[in-house]
């Protein structure tokens, strides 16, 4: 398959608001790289939606101005390359990263000695999204050390590399059962989990939403876009138990207040919220 690599010039200002134009778009993650201008980097298929897409891409940026936001020049180079490319490319910009008071990401091809009581979780992320280097699969992972308890039956909605669900196994979670539409963020995923030799406790599925689910979960984690939460809140709502934990991010913070009033209004109340840079993750508990 072959890969474009979507490279946006823009400021720091908007650096976060162009990745989530590019994250909203269809890029399953990005990387920003620091100078002047800031450079911010997604991946999209070559397909008959790319051209769709790419337009798409430049009329949000071309609005940012309207919110408020100093885009810069805001230029776009779309370089095209093969799948092995992309994939060596990418590891010029996924390090060992910490995350929270014990979490350690590393990559496949880094070496790392853990400390004492850390958990380690290799990763390939592929052409997944999810690496801890960004903000809101670190807000989850934060919110994921503080709520789990050893034995609980967790679901990974949107698993992307399977970073969450491989941070829920290693934190003794008894089952994760985690999903995704994107077949290629399934296999990314379903290799990390091997990679972790967590097969035992972690199900990998194809699914759009959790209504495949029959099982009353302890905590359900979902690092997707805000409209997807909204719009799958009652579904999620039923595969919780009463007193269920619900943690949600890839929300920017101008839609924060809008989930959290979904989750209000669907018998959850909100236990905490964390900010990192233009993004929010929510936990809440579901009450009724």
């Amino acid at each position: 398959m072959r890969w474009a690599e979507i490279s946006v010039d823009t400021t720091n200002e908007a650096a976060e608001a162009v990745s989530s134009i590019l994250n909203e778009n269809g890029c399953n993650g990005t990387a920003s790289f620091d100078g002047a201008p800031i450079t911010i980097k997604g991946y999209l298929p070559v397909d008959d939606r790319l051209e769709d897409r790419l337009l798409s891409i430049r009329a949000s940026i071309n609005d940012l101005p309207k919110h408020g936001l100093d885009a810069g020049i805001g230029e776009i180079t779309v370089v095209y390359s093969e799948e092995q490319d992309w994939a060596e490319s990418w590891r010029q910009y996924f390090q060992t990263t910490h995350v929270g008071r014990r979490i350690v990401i590393k990559p496949t091809w880094e070496e790392y000695t853990p400390e004492e009581k850390e958990i380690v979780i290799e990763l390939d992320p592929g052409m997944a999204f999810g690496t801890g280097s960004h903000d809101t699969t670190r807000l989850c992972l934060e919110m994921l050390e503080t709520y789990i308890k050893p034995r609980m039956k967790v679901i990974d909605f949107g698993t992307g590399s399977g970073i969450l669900a491989i941070a829920a196994a290693k934190m003794r979670a008894s089952l994760v059962i985690a999903f995704d539409m994107d077949e290629i963020a399934v296999k990314a995923a379903r290799e990390n989990v091997i990679l972790n030799d967590q097969e035992e406790h972690i199900e990998i599925h194809i699914a759009e939403s959790p209504d495949f689910i029959n099982i009353a979960a302890d905590l359900l984690m979902a690092n997707i876009v805000a409209e997807v939460i909204i719009d799958n809140i009652e579904s999620i709502a039923k595969v919780l138990r009463t007193g269920g934990i619900l943690i949600v991010s890839g929300i920017t913070r101008a839609k924060s207040a809008m989930v959290e009033q979904a989750l209000r209004n669907t018998g959850f109340d909100i236990l905490k919220k964390l900010k990192g840079g233009e993004w929010a993750a929510i936990a809440a508990v579901k009450a009724v």
